[in-house]
């Protein structure tokens, strides 16, 4: 057994060229935990969210808002790792990480990771795996550029909406896409891409520059998504 998870601790990406005596040390220490579909690893706010590694099987990692809005975040496939930035960090897991499928998962506590990560043949694996994170979230936070600005459209006009929903209208008079674009510090013509969105999705209705809401509750989650 022992051979076998050396083997299986070879295949990880933060223990691919560890020494012998690190690889013994973590095959001493780790369990294994087949967890099912949709079960859960670990919570957002866990303080004692273990090192997962992936053997077999996918894992999500996600956020939730306090609006109770779950935001997929990665997902974490086999010979990659979850959990190193908390532990590192010795702070509270900013995500919730959960099986997609059935899924072998290598599990490390945090003081036994930590132990671990410190060794100088682990180094240059988590140098690896710490450049590749920061990289993936600077490419998602680029993508994600767009879905800010849905948000801060929307929540300009939900503050409008809210000035005249007691009259019952329902309809506000905006300022033109120029104006708009300067007060969210978005182009023009993601203005103009942003609107069309909302009204393609029922939220709202467009009658020249002014606009009726239509569905008020979608646009709040919209705005404070």
């Amino acid at each position: 057994m022992d051979v076998d998870v050396k083997k299986i601790l070879r295949n990880q990406i933060l223990f691919s060229a560890a020494s012998e005596s690190v690889i013994s040390h973590a095959a001493g220490v780790i369990r294994f935990v087949e967890y099912q579909t949709r079960d859960p690893i670990y919570y957002q706010g866990d303080p004692r969210s273990p090192l997962v590694m992936v053997i077999k099987g996918q894992l999500r990692a996600s956020t939730v808002s306090e609006y109770g809005v779950e935001a997929p975040f990665k997902v974490i496939n086999p010979g990659e790792v979850a959990g190193i930035l908390a532990i590192l960090g010795r702070s509270p897991s900013p995500l919730n990480v959960a099986a997609v499928k059935t899924s072998l998962i290598g599990i490390l506590n945090r003081a036994d990771a930590r132990t671990l990560l410190q060794e100088p043949s682990v180094s240059p694996a988590l140098n690896s795996v710490l450049a590749s994170e920061f990289r993936r979230i600077v490419e998602q936070d680029a993508t994600q550029a767009p879905s800010r600005a849905d948000s801060r459209i929307s929540a300009l006009i939900e503050a409008s909406y809210n000035v005249i929903k007691e009259s019952g209208s329902g309809i506000i008079e905006l300022p033109d896409q120029v104006t708009i674009a300067a007060m969210v510090k978005v182009s023009r013509e993601t203005v103009s891409r942003v609107l069309k969105t909302l009204e393609r999705r029922g939220m709202i209705s467009k009658e020249g520059r002014r606009i009726r809401v239509l569905d008020s509750v979608a646009l709040h989650k919209l705005a404070t998504g």
